[in-house]
């Protein structure tokens, strides 16, 4: 029988003990089962799952101390929350995993990691979680899933900090824009396609007439960013079935006010986008806002709710909801001090004052 060298053993368990936990811990890659997912992802060739749109997360439940994450993504923010806790937010390590908490009290706890930042700033490489344990998560199976559809202000940018050179990334929070919010008090699951400067026929800052991609193009992909990127795919639906799809949009089309878009333009563009959104979602409500900021022109709300006449004579159920007919929503200290991007407090408020108007238009549970 051969011996056991003392010495040998003692080492083997003081490095043992000098590794980080994430090291001890089981791996478990990105089709475990017992994770979550919420929003548009693809599966990769190599396991990774893969997303490129704001708000999109992930949840779990699991045992031990820590968790990290193997998150491959140098441009973008996440959101961290352990147990419903306040939110942390974290970029990705570069060539290690992500430590998402430690020194937690040993047990079962819970991970809610959400992608604070939008499309635009590219594709996020998620390929596993390591732990000592993880469960799928307790969840009611009829519950609400809200989509939503917009520019800068769905997204939440600017919502999380002060204007500094180029960090606009950095003071991106997509989890406080009104649409979350507005989920959260629904209490339903919600998925966030938006990217900055959007527009349903002209996006901000662009040549006049506009012939980049807009919205009804780029709805159907999984990808959600500036262009259709390599590896894009058309998203398919009923893998994650919307209960509603919340347009909220406008702003940026009536952004020029020299060059406007022409009301038949307008009008046939927005019913355009309603028919490929029902196309992809047959059973779900479109609800179309009135674009937020009060000094856009009422031309567009109009145009929007004339759309949406013309949708339901197509038999899609399409609705349409004022913002600023009694006068503007929010005022002046609700924006980021531009008077188009709301703060958390401002998102807040329109949350608010949507919550009553959409959850008769949903269905019942």
């Amino acid at each position: 029988m051969r011996k056991r060298n003392p010495s040998a053993l003692l080492a083997l368990g003081l490095t043992l003990l000098a590794l980080p936990a994430s090291a001890l811990a089981a791996s478990y890659p990105a089709a475990n089962p017992a994770i979550h997912y919420e929003g548009r992802w693809q599966e990769a060739a190599d396991g990774c799952y893969e997303t490129a749109q704001g708000a999109v997360y992930i949840e779990t439940a699991f045992t031990g101390t820590s968790i990290t994450a193997r998150l491959d993504d140098a441009a973008n923010r996440w959101l961290v929350s352990i147990d419903s806790g306040p939110a942390r937010k974290i970029r990705a390590a570069k060539g290690s995993p992500t430590v998402l908490a430690d020194n937690l009290p040993a047990g079962r706890h819970t991970l809610h990691l959400e992608r604070a930042t939008e499309g635009s700033y590219g594709i996020s490489h998620f390929a596993g979680l390591e732990a000592d344990s993880i469960e799928a998560p307790t969840r009611q199976a009829s519950r609400l899933r809200l989509e939503f559809v917009g520019d800068s202000i769905t997204a939440g940018f600017r919502n999380d900090g002060r204007k500094r050179g180029k960090n606009d990334a950095d003071i991106e929070d997509g989890s406080m824009s009104f649409a979350p919010q507005l989920a959260r008090l629904l209490d339903a699951d919600y998925s966030v396609l938006a990217k900055s400067g959007e527009g349903v026929v002209h996006n901000w800052g662009a040549g006049w007439p506009d012939r980049g991609l807009h919205t009804a193009e780029r709805y159907p992909w999984t990808f959600y960013g500036a262009r259709k990127t390599a590896g894009n795919t058309i998203w398919q639906s009923e893998r994650l079935p919307v209960s509603a799809v919340i347009l909220a949009l406008g702003t940026n089309d009536f952004s020029d006010a020299k060059r406007r878009p022409y009301h038949e333009e307008y009008v046939q563009a927005w019913t355009s986008l309603m028919r490929r959104v029902h196309e992809m979602n047959p059973s779900a409500p479109i609800i179309c806002l009135e674009p937020l900021p009060a000094a856009i022109s009422p031309l567009a709300g109009l145009w929007i709710e004339e759309a949406c006449e013309r949708a339901q004579s197509e038999g899609i159920a399409a609705h349409y909801i004022a913002l600023n007919a009694n006068g503007p929503l929010l005022a002046p200290e609700d924006f980021v001090g531009d008077g188009t991007h709301p703060t958390k407090a401002g998102s807040a408020k329109l949350a608010a004052y949507l919550a009553p108007r959409i959850a008769p238009l949903l269905p019942k549970n």
